[in-house]
């Protein structure tokens, strides 16, 4: 877990409270009846170190004999082991492997990790490596590397980068290494190297420390003979630090003038690494584990971690402080971690009465606590007392009233604090040895005691009165009362319910009025707003009803039995699942609009929180201190806040892309790559590099033309997507670190899927051409049968005809031939001058005229018979008789392939046209009428056009002339007919190329 601040860790050492602690206000009138015991000392805290400790081994995938670590500046964590090169990203270790190249030997001694990406690497055989862009370049012998195993790798302030090995120092100058004279007649050569904040090179080795200034040639000794082989370290001070090598003690430099400069020994146990971390604070790899040290008020502060208490390894190697702000600690073991957490642990002495302590704030920042006064933050050392009761697993309540008095309820009673020791309260007789739940002081010195077993009393002037708002409840105690400054008194039970008084009455409120927090653990009033807490939720009283407070995705704020507002507004909230924090905007929304789902950030054990908020006693669980921290009990530690410093992590993690899978095959996410034809399913694995709570890390993803808008995937660092098709795609990934930073970009990949055969445009196109030609054949085919069908019905037409016409002719008209013979033979015998020879006559003229009509009509039945010779002609000859009876000019005009029509169709066209040609000849008043025939591939258009008068408006409304039926002749064979009053007039026939033969 991760102590407090420098200040704050003085109560490590907690001792007996003497006369320096204020009393703000005089005691109660009650009379003390019996002396308690004297203060005791308090116990010295554990020594583990109280930061959030991790650790990886080899069951979690992490590589043994950790020699080196660096981290890269996109956060990969760089780990040189015996076994080969690995990154880890806080959730998976991985065997790195470069894109081209190999490496040289699977023993890694050095690394370093450059600003540009670029990652050195020293082999243990010898030479180096530099990976860049995925591409490793070897440095061997050829290039005047020894083959000894290098101790470090460094860059110096000007960029150069050395590497220290048994045969020497050597300098990179291009593409090839310099051997650095001058070191040649030492026994031990060196071993540590360090480029300080002045821009000056150190080297250090068993022997002394040798420096290089900014802008000198050569390397300068120290005067000392001292052993600074373990490695050389900057303090924040600025003075250079060594941990001593094999002669088992830390050395410093003297602060002299540079060129007197000498290193002295401090002296202390073996050490293999030493570090100084960004917040001042030295660390020490030591045989028995890791040791922090830290000044607090002057006085160094020393804590350990073992392997007995949870290190992964016996030998520790090496450390390092990451980006963030973590430790780790490489061993032959695994990897460790330590973190700074939100939280800050009371170091308080070993509690073992199994319950959770109760809270109660004091003057100065500090804090009561179960038996024991908790300094607070910026106070000198103040002695702490112990609470008046043979054993601290007694204590069930501590309440701090308006006039800075403390009280202190258990199973031997109530006490209070009167100066220096406490005094014990005499209670109603039938409360003796029950626990007290609740504690509280009106403003006019009225107390309220609430007694499990006992029902709450009154204590006002001296005088108890016990007070029963429900009569089940006659001997229940209140789990909580609170009493308010405008002079509310609510008092909460089990069972949902509780007992307001207001003006001297109760009004007795539950689930009638919307109370659904089961049992009421505490009532806070807050902004103006009451709020309750409870092991079912909470919510808040508008006056009148209780309106329940969710949090999103249904979060309900189960056993929530501390309620504390910080000094910004915002609302915690310690519960069962943890401590959870609600701005105070989003409180003002969820009053104004019931039913909304407030936004909140949740800590838990990850954040040094351990166990959770007690159910019953005691409560509340949440207090604030004077100096507007926030303390919280919990089954197994009373941690603490300070919420206008709360450590927020501002980096935004750097997103990668990991690999691509497909079918169970996996792809490297190159950018660009092509996945094979017929890709359907795809998954997409990604990394985001934030190594203080990875577990925290969320991503958020769309893929640009499938998804609307982000999918949030929560921690899950895999996209799955199904029912793909062929082309380009873009996919983005985002992530945010533990305090909700997200990264700008994130990561952009893209890559496409190619198509399979049936899948490409050539394929495609040749599907729509064949589709295409498969519809005109069908529609040739069509419309060969239709015009097959039409041919026999012309045809059908035509023998009928041909039959009626061959009826009349040798039937009906012979017969009426024969009978006007006769007729005319009878007439003759009849005298010429007789009326009836007249009547006869006219009667004989009459059937005559019949009879040709009767003609006629048969030679129209087979005037198909005419059309052999061409309907152009007919049209022609037609045409200009009419014109010469009426003297317009006359034309008519052929395009195209003439062919021939069907005889009927063609007798039809025939009459079309020749109706057209006559009502133009007799209505238009035309100059000139014109006839067109236009053989097309597709169509004949048969065109009669005139320059006449035009149709009247209401003949082409209605069609038709009254008492004529030329128009709705031509109407009843084809509807085309264009016209405009004073502009001619065009009619326009269109019959199917299929007809034409």
């Amino acid at each position: 877990m991760m102590a407090f601040r420098p200040w704050q860790r003085a109560r490590a050492v907690l001792l007996a409270l003497a006369a320096a602690l204020p009393v703000t206000a005089a005691v109660p009138a009650a009379k003390p009846s019996e002396p308690l015991p004297q203060v005791k000392p308090a116990p010295a805290p554990a020594p583990a170190i109280t930061m959030h400790h991790s650790s990886w081994s080899a069951r979690d995938g992490a590589p043994t004999i950790i020699f080196a670590m660096a981290q890269s500046p996109d956060g990969w964590l760089w780990l040189g082991a015996s076994t080969g090169l690995f990154r880890f990203d806080g959730v998976k270790f991985e065997r790195y492997v470069p894109r081209t190249g190999s490496l040289d030997s699977p023993g890694i001694s050095a690394l370093l990790a450059l600003p540009s990406g670029e990652v050195w690497i020293g082999y243990r055989s010898g030479g180096a490596g530099l990976f860049k862009d995925g591409v490793l370049r070897h440095y061997g012998a050829a290039a005047g590397l020894p083959p000894s195993s290098p101790h470090a790798i460094r860059r110096d302030a000007q960029g150069r980068i050395w590497l220290a090995t048994k045969s020497g120092l050597f300098r990179l100058n291009g593409e090839r290494w310099d051997k650095i004279p001058g070191f040649e007649q030492l026994a031990n050569q060196p071993q540590t190297m360090l480029s300080d904040s002045h821009g000056r090179f150190w080297v250090g080795n068993v022997d002394t420390a040798f420096v290089l200034e900014p802008g000198a040639s050569a390397f300068r000794r120290l005067p000392n003979v001292l052993d600074l082989s373990g490695n050389l370290v900057e303090a924040p001070d600025g003075t250079i630090w060594s941990n001593g090598g094999r002669n088992d003690s830390l050395e410093v430099v003297e602060r002299q003038p540079l060129g007197k400069a000498r290193f002295r020994r401090i002296g202390g146990e073996y050490s293999s690494h030493m570090l100084y971390d960004t917040q001042g604070e030295r660390w020490l790899l030591r045989r028995e584990g890791v040791e922090r040290s830290f000044e607090v008020d002057g006085k160094t502060v020393t804590e350990r971690l073992t392997p007995q208490q949870g290190l992964s390894g016996y030998i520790v190697f090496t450390a390092l402080e990451d980006r963030e702000g973590n430790i780790w600690v490489a061993s032959n073991s695994g990897l460790d971690r330590f973190r700074r957490t939100k939280l800050d642990t009371a170091a308080l002495p070993l509690y073992y009465g199994g319950e959770a302590r109760a809270l109660a704030a004091a003057d100065k920042g500090a804090v009561w606590t179960d038996g024991f006064f908790v300094p607070g933050a910026r106070s000198v050392p103040i002695p702490s007392a112990e609470m008046p009761s043979n054993g601290i697993a007694e204590l069930t309540c501590l309440y701090r009233d308006n006039d800075g008095i403390i009280w202190a309820g258990g199973h031997r009673g109530v006490s209070y604090l009167d100066g220096t020791a406490f005094t014990k309260l005499v209670t109603p007789p039938d409360t003796e040895g029950r626990p007290v739940h609740a504690i509280a002081k009106e403003a006019d010195g009225t107390m309220w005691i609430s007694f499990n077993g006992g029902g709450v009393y009154e204590r006002r002037d001296g005088q108890w009165r016990k007070v029963v708002p429900y009569a089940d409840y006659a001997s229940r105690g209140a789990m909580t009362i609170t009493a308010m400054a405008d002079g509310q008194l609510w008092l909460g039970y089990i069972g949902n319910r509780i007992a307001l008084r207001e003006q001297g009455k109760f009004r007795l409120l539950g689930a009638a009025e919307g109370l659904q927090v089961g049992v009421v653990f505490q009532v806070v009033r807050h902004d103006g707003q009451t709020w309750i807490g409870g092991d079912s939720g909470v919510a808040y009283f508008d006056g009148k009803r209780f309106h329940p407070l969710f949090g999103v995705d249904g979060e309900k704020f189960m056993g929530v039995s501390g309620i504390v507002a910080s000094a910004s507004g915002q609302l915690w909230l310690n519960g069962s699942e943890g401590i959870s924090v609600i701005e105070a905007a989003e409180l003002k929304r969820a009053v104004a609009e019931p039913g909304y789902r407030v936004r909140f950030v949740r800590y838990n054990q990850e954040d040094g929180l351990t166990g959770t908020a007690p159910q019953m006693v005691p409560v509340p669980s949440a207090v604030a201190s004077s100096d507007g921290r926030l303390w919280f009990s919990t089954a197994n530690s009373v941690v603490s806040v300070d919420p206008a410093r709360l450590r927020r992590n501002l980096l935004a993690p750097h997103v990668e892309m990991r690999k691509v899978t497909v079918e169970g095959r996996n792809y490297p996410a190159l950018d660009g790559l092509r996945l094979p034809p017929g890709t359907q399913r795809v998954q997409l694995d990604y990394t985001a590099l934030s190594l203080s709570m990875p577990e925290r890390v969320a991503f958020r993803f769309r893929l640009e033309g499938q998804d609307a808008g982000w999918t949030a995937a929560g921690t899950r660092r895999s996209a799955f997507f199904t029912g793909m098709g062929p082309g380009p795609y873009r996919f983005q990934v985002q992530a945010s670190n533990e305090d909700g930073v997200w990264s700008d970009t994130g990561a952009i990949y893209q890559f496409s899927i190619a198509p399979t055969i049936t899948q490409t445009v050539w394929f495609r196109a040749a599907c729509v051409l064949l589709a295409a030609a498969l519809l005109r054949a069908l529609y040739r085919w069509r419309m060969r049968q239709l015009a097959a069908r039409i041919q026999g019905r012309l045809q059908v037409q035509v023998d009928e005809r041909e039959r009626i016409a061959r009826e009349l002719h040798d039937t009906l008209l012979q017969g009426v031939q024969a009978l006007i013979l006769r007729f005319h033979m009878a007439s003759t015998r009849v005298d010429p001058q007789e009326p009836v020879r007249q009547l006869m006559d006219r009667a004989l003229d009459q059937a005559e005229l019949m009879l040709q009509e009767g003609r006629d009509q048969v030679q129209d039945l087979r005037a198909h018979d005419h059309f052999q010779a061409g309907m152009a002609s007919m049209l022609e000859r037609e045409g200009q008789r009419m014109a010469e009876e009426c003297g317009v000019q006359f034309t008519l005009r052929e395009g195209g392939r003439v062919r021939a029509l069907p005889p009927l169709v063609a007798h039809e066209v025939y009459r079309i046209a020749n109706e057209a040609m006559l009502n133009a000849f007799r209505h238009a008043k035309a100059s000139k009428i014109e006839v067109e025939l236009l053989y097309e591939s597709k169509e004949l258009t048969v065109v009669v056009r005139d320059n006449g008068c035009g149709l009247p408006a209401e003949v082409l409304r209605d069609g038709r002339l009254p008492g004529h039926w030329g128009l709705p002749g031509i109407g009843e064979r084809a509807e085309r007919w264009t016209s405009a009053p004073g502009q001619g007039s065009e009619m326009r026939l269109r019959l199917p190329g299929t007809l034409l033969m």
